[in-house]
């Protein structure tokens, strides 16, 4: 992906010129504005390039993850797919080609993580955005539609009340501009002269309030063109955190999902990111680091694995923990998923113990349901011919059996397989009711439609060998039948 990509996922970029192999523009995904966020693509030998008039960043694809969605250097390669150079200035190089200027090398070490620390928006900025939040709370009240929504969501009237959410109805039906001073922003001119007008657009406003301070108001837009969510310029990017006095937490992208969880269990927060790729900040990360259990149910695609592999390092309490249904807790609740039994599921014994609902989460080593051989004996016994039947099937099964593990003992001898992928394998075949769901719209473990935990989870998603094995698999859904790759 090279940087108008990166940048087209946030912000609405439109065209303006062919020069220069073609020309950019939109609204800065860090200040804001209008068109004041050029971007060239073809620039730095393909990654692309940016740079903002009015905030004065600039750089290259690897920069824009740094400046726009916290990582760190290296997790912006990885991201990318781009191979660590031997040597050289990150910081320099990640700028890219800026104007009179030239790229360098790249580092090949891992800069240790340090968390970002975000300020409250200015006193002015928060007086203006408690006044618009507090009338779009009486606007949601009144909309049974909206309500309707959030319910299906896991977001009862009451909770959304309790969390000031609200319905920007605009003016007329139209959106709403204001100018940017009255809300205590600079001044953004436009390239005529003329100022620009701070855009306040319909929808959803999901506001983020931590001890009457607000920090932030997003807008979930209506309308299918342009940006779905809208960070009213002058808002901080700190991470929203949901009970941070609890020992257990759920990571999610969507601040919806965040509120849903946190609301529907009483034991663990929720902590709203709102991308697979961003970090958590300084305050969040102290409260992450003081957690019992932390459960990452961020995407579960190939995206969402990659984000996996760097909570486990940061993380040693974090486990993956996808819903059963549906892509985010969000949908998962839609389709009848009771978030609150499926997050107590992935909670230590020391915060469930006592409390009814909480369900078994981890799949014993080695246990085999026999009840169904017991069961089919019984019947079989009924009928000597039906037994004799089952005894020559049986007899052929355990010969294909045999077959099938010499073919995969022959190929995992010839490919040096490693010893942990082998023993995934044989999780799954010990636990046949066991399916690694993996589409490319879905990366999951399941039983019966519940999910999996203990050491097949932590295989899948925690040991990137495997990870990256199963993401090769030919498979949608593979078990202990089919995990070895048989290729001729």
């Amino acid at each position: 992906m090279n940087t108008l990509d990166l940048a087209s996922k946030v912000r609405r970029m439109k065209k303006v010129s062919n020069t220069n192999c073609g020309e950019w523009q939109g609204p800065c995904p860090g200040c804001g504005g209008e068109d004041r966020f050029h971007v060239w693509p073809e620039q730095n030998d393909g990654k692309g390039g940016y740079w903002c008039r009015q905030c004065g960043k600039y750089g290259d694809n690897i920069q824009f993850l740094r400046d726009f969605e916290g990582m760190s250097f290296v997790d912006a390669c990885d991201y990318l797919n781009i191979p660590l150079p031997e040597r050289g200035n990150p910081s320099a190089a990640s700028r890219g080609s800026a104007p009179g200027g030239r790229n360098t090398t790249l580092p090949p070490q891992r800069p240790k993580f340090i968390p970002n620390e975000h300020a409250a928006p200015a006193d002015v900025w928060q007086e203006k955005a408690l006044k618009f939040v507090a009338w779009a709370q009486g606007n949601l009240a009144r909309n049974d539609e909206v309500l309707a929504w959030l319910s299906a969501r896991g977001i009862s009237a009451e909770t959304a009340v309790n969390f000031r959410l609200g319905w920007n109805i605009g003016e007329d039906g139209k959106d709403i501009y204001r100018a940017r001073q009255s809300w205590g922003l600079p001044e953004v001119l436009r390239d005529d002269g003329r100022p620009k007008a701070l855009w306040i657009p319909r929808g959803l406003v999901i506001p983020h309030i931590v001890d009457s301070v607000i920090y932030r108001i997003r807008i979930r837009r209506p309308e299918e063109s342009g940006p779905r969510y809208y960070v009213l310029p002058g808002s901080s990017m700190s991470i929203m955190t949901i009970e941070p006095s609890r020992r257990a937490f759920v990571v999610v992208e969507s601040e919806l999902d965040a509120i849903a969880i946190a609301a529907a269990c009483p034991l663990a927060g929720a902590v709203a990111l709102g991308s697979v790729a961003a970090k958590p900040d300084a305050d969040t990360t102290a409260t992450l680091r003081g957690a019992l259990q932390i459960l990452n149910a961020l995407d579960y695609d190939a995206a969402g694995a990659k984000a996996m592999t760097w909570w486990a390092d940061q993380f040693p309490n974090c486990e993956r923990w996808p819903v059963p249904k549906g892509k985010d807790p969000g949908e998962a609740a839609r389709l009848g998923v009771d978030l609150n039994s499926w997050v107590e599921a992935g909670l230590p014994p020391v915060l469930t113990i006592g409390r009814t609902g909480a369900k078994d989460r981890d799949v014993t080593n080695g246990a085999v349901n026999s009840g169904l051989n017991r069961e089919t004996a019984a019947e079989s016994g009924k009928d000597q011919e039906k037994q004799a039947q089952n005894a020559v099937k049986m007899a052929e099964n355990r010969q294909k059996a045999e077959d099938l593990r010499a073919k995969e003992a022959e190929i995992i001898e010839k490919t040096g397989l490693s010893p942990l992928i082998v023993e995934l394998r044989d999780l799954l075949r010990n636990n046949p009711r066991v399916k690694i769901i993996n589409k490319p719209d879905r990366f999951t473990v399941l039983r019966d439609d519940k999910y999996v935990g203990g050491r097949i989870n932590y295989l899948v998603f925690r040991e990137e060998i495997v990870t990256t094995y199963i993401l090769n698999h030919p498979a949608e859904e593979i078990d202990g039948s089919n995990f070895i790759i048989m290729r001729k």
